[in-house]
């Protein structure tokens, strides 16, 4: 009958994309960088990562995206262990920006469509023409023949703020429901992170950002502050309490 709902149609799609539960993790059984913590990540928000050099920053993110797993408890992506997904699904719906973005020897198209099946096998002529509809390619003037710019063994003739630019390009492109950025604009002049920020803006408001980084208009401009040090988490802080807990607090970790 048209008129019976099933439970399922009923469901709300949870608000959380992300959650720790209880997660402790150490990278030796004597010195733990997280100790039970509990944490929710809701959807459309940005969340900024805060604490002093070492405090557990990095390692908090890189459980995100399964760099480790945790000893203890549980982090789920979409109400799911983040352990059950694919490495090719999981990478597909978060995407994570490191300071220092890995590229192999090959052009800077075949970096950007690395492990994107949508375009791996398309030409360069393809790939700018996507750049172009996403903002991205006024990028492409950063390197000195566009796409086809070549990256040699160990990328030495690529500097560290090309390689965040093309890290950038590859993560945009694929439109991660959860977007990670870990110092991801360190090496990036002020006018192209300015350029960067609008783009990243116009992702969709169902996109949930975090954010590791020192400079206060990332935290100040954050839904939530997130202060990490010594195993423990404390989240949703004021901007002023976060600088006071920064300004005080000495490497733990």
């Amino acid at each position: 009958m048209n008129n019976i709902t099933t439970e399922s149609n009923n469901k709300k799609e949870p608000l959380e994309i992300l959650e720790f539960k209880n997660v402790s993790f150490g990278y030796s059984d004597q010195k733990m960088i997280l100790k039970n913590v509990n944490l929710k990540f809701s959807k459309g928000k940005t969340y900024a990562l805060v604490g002093p050099t070492g405090g557990g920053k990095s390692t908090t993110a890189g459980l995100m995206v399964r760099l480790y797993d945790p000893q203890e408890g549980v982090i789920e992506f979409k109400n799911k262990d983040i352990r059950s997904y694919e490495p090719a699904e999981l990478s597909n719906g978060i995407g994570f920006i490191l300071q220092e973005p890995f590229l192999f020897t090959g052009s800077i198209a075949q970096n950007i469509a690395y492990g994107n099946a949508d375009f791996e096998e398309i030409s360069e002529t393809e790939l700018e023409m996507f750049l172009d509809s996403m903002g991205l390619i006024k990028l492409l003037e950063k390197f000195e023949d566009g796409l086809s710019t070549q990256v040699n063994d160990n990328s030495e003739n690529i500097s560290l703020g090309q390689k965040q630019l093309v890290a950038f390009m590859r993560i945009l492109l694929r439109k991660p429901e959860l977007l990670i950025m870990d110092e991801a604009t360190a090496n990036i002049d002020t006018v192209t992170e300015q350029y960067l920020n609008e783009i990243i803006s116009k992702l969709p408001k169902e996109t949930t950002k975090i954010v590791i980084a020192h400079r206060l208009n990332t935290i100040r401009d954050a839904d939530e502050i997130i202060f990490i040090n010594a195993g423990k988490v404390k989240p949703s802080m004021s901007f002023d309490e976060a600088l006071h807990l920064i300004d005080s607090s000495k490497r733990t970790s």
